[in-house]
């Protein structure tokens, strides 16, 4: 049974201050859940489901038995962020993101600067995990533990680390790799030499890269336009440079 004290901490968590006092965020959904479960990657706080999930997924949970709160329907709506809830919800603990140095000198990693829009964000992750890129470096960002984040991820979430950071930690500390960034007066990604190492430099959705961020881009680049659209989502345009970048290092 969901107790008032669990319904006001997990709704508490909506919000980013919540998250930050508490080290916790929200997970919905069978998918994400269980692969939760079977990597055993996160900390688990705890876990409120349904029944029948709970009988469906019973070797899983074995470990977690004190963790675990069996709800209603009803209950489950009160806390969830879904429309349509699904059975399950999980409290993690955030992360502290381990960096790879060796991986990310030896790699393209991507640098969203001032990204604030929570379904571009999920999305970018996703596009970052089909690629095969590890790290993703966040200026300014949206919370990547915000829930609509979260489900925007479809689980990349577990699988692509998430730094919040600042340029200089960044660039400084990685200064001989080169840096791409996405201007409207960059030189054609199709025309440019793309290199397997280095980072993606992608710029807010409005405004794009920030003049203070533009002294490190060593390489500027652009998406050509054939029509007359006057932008691209930020998403969308993550997932040409990407592509590009890996087909570029395909064919050369």
């Amino acid at each position: 049974m969901l107790s008032k004290n669990s319904i006001k901490f997990i709704n508490a968590l909506q919000k980013k201050k919540f998250r930050q006092k508490y080290n916790n965020f929200l997970v919905e959904g069978d998918k994400m859940v269980l692969e939760i479960l079977t990597n055993h990657q996160f900390k688990i706080h705890s876990i409120y489901a349904v029944a029948d999930w709970l009988d469906d997924n019973a070797p899983l949970l074995t470990r977690h038995r004190d963790k675990i709160t069996a709800i209603s329907e009803r209950e489950l709506k009160t806390i969830s962020n879904l429309t349509t809830p699904n059975r399950v919800l999980c409290i993690l603990e955030i992360p502290n993101a381990k960096l790879d140095d060796k991986r990310i000198a030896e790699s393209l990693s991507l640098v969203l600067d001032n990204i604030q829009d929570p379904g571009n964000m999920g999305s970018i992750l996703r596009t970052a995990d089909w690629f095969g890129i590890e790290h993703v470096f966040c200026l300014q960002c949206v919370d990547v533990y915000n829930p609509k984040v979260v489900q925007a991820t479809m689980g990349a979430f577990l699988r692509v680390r998430t730094i919040q950071t600042d340029a200089e930690a960044i660039f400084e500390r990685w200064n001989e790799l080169p840096v791409y960034g996405t201007f409207l007066n960059g030189t054609s990604i199709y025309e440019s030499k793309l290199n397997s190492k280095g980072f993606i430099v992608i710029g807010n959705e409005g405004r794009g890269i920030r003049p203070e961020i533009e002294p490190f881009i060593s390489h500027k680049i652009k998406i050509p336009a054939y029509g007359k659209a006057e932008s691209l989502n930020a998403a969308v345009a993550t997932g040409i440079v990407c592509a590009t970048f890996k087909l570029g290092l395909v064919m050369s």
